[in-house]
């Protein structure tokens, strides 16, 4: 029997996404729903996408986007095959993601301000997330990457209302949260548990109090630490592992964009300094 074109990726440490890559099918889809929003790249071929009265020629690199509910097909061009990726994003995590804590016991689906595009900046930043998802991600870069996303580029604006006043306390306690936790992957659900506000609002106030995305402030701590390692003599590979970089190659690409050397530069001067002490 053919292998599937058809083949799902999904990841423990974020259980909330679904990932679909669809390599040179040639399926045709009856009109459908999902529960989830849904986020797709067309990679390669051409297709028709039916929601509603709308009928929308696809072709690679195009995007398409759906909130939960829409019925639509996407059928691909009768005389080729056609390559696509679709991400599935829990609609619950979207809603705790964007919603106050007061709207989100009855949520309305969050208001889409497209459902396609042929901007090439934004099918790039979606592939870019998608390859991601394809690897070993890390679950709170992928969640801060996928809601900026969503923000800039999915979502419709929402009304700019006056800057409300967040306790500072629930953002000290999300950076206490990571420096608790400096070798465990950490959602950001998990730190928007401990800050008390949904993880968009997080993201922004967490950078006007420390200067960094909680991301970006978590991969710095474990460089600290890291460097507190090479001074002992751990090995590359054993501190990549122990801080919960992908693989080495993150480990060394994240310590020279931040201090301008490799790792391995920074053990081995120190080497030298002892040996000569």
């Amino acid at each position: 029997m053919p292998a599937s074109p058809h083949a799902f990726t999904r990841h423990a440490s974020l259980p909330h996404l679904e990932l679909r890559t669809t390599t040179r099918a040639r399926d045709n889809y009856q009109t459908h729903t999902h529960a989830e929003y849904s986020l797709g790249c067309i990679d390669a071929g051409a297709a028709i996408y039916r929601h509603g009265t709308q009928a929308v020629a696809l072709r690679s690199g195009m995007t398409v986007m759906m909130e939960p509910g829409l019925a639509h097909a996407c059928n691909p061009d009768a005389q080729q095959a056609w390559s696509y990726r679709m991400l599935y994003v829990d609609a619950q995590w979207m809603h705790q993601s964007f919603l106050p804590f007061d709207a989100q016991a009855a949520p309305q689906p969050l208001a889409l301000a497209r459902h396609h595009s042929d901007d090439p900046t934004i099918f790039q930043t979606l592939t870019e997330l998608l390859d991601r998802l394809a690897g070993t991600p890390d679950p709170l870069q992928v969640d801060e990457r996928l809601l900026l996303f969503l923000e800039q580029h999915v979502l419709v604006p929402r009304r700019t209302e006056p800057e409300i006043s967040v306790n500072p306390w629930g953002v000290a306690r999300a950076r206490d949260l990571l420096h608790a936790h400096v070798e465990q992957p950490l959602a950001l659900a998990e730190l928007a548990m401990a800050s008390g506000l949904d993880g968009f609002t997080l993201i922004r106030k967490f950078k006007q109090a420390y200067g960094q995305t909680p991301h970006a402030y978590q991969i710095d701590l474990r460089l600290i630490r890291a460097k507190q390692l090479l001074k002992q003599g751990a090995t590359l590979a054993d501190v990549a592992h122990q801080l919960g970089f992908a693989d080495q190659a993150h480990f060394q690409r994240q310590f020279k964009q931040r201090h301008a050397t490799t790792p391995k530069n920074y053990q081995g001067n120190l080497r030298a300094v002892l040996s000569h002490g």
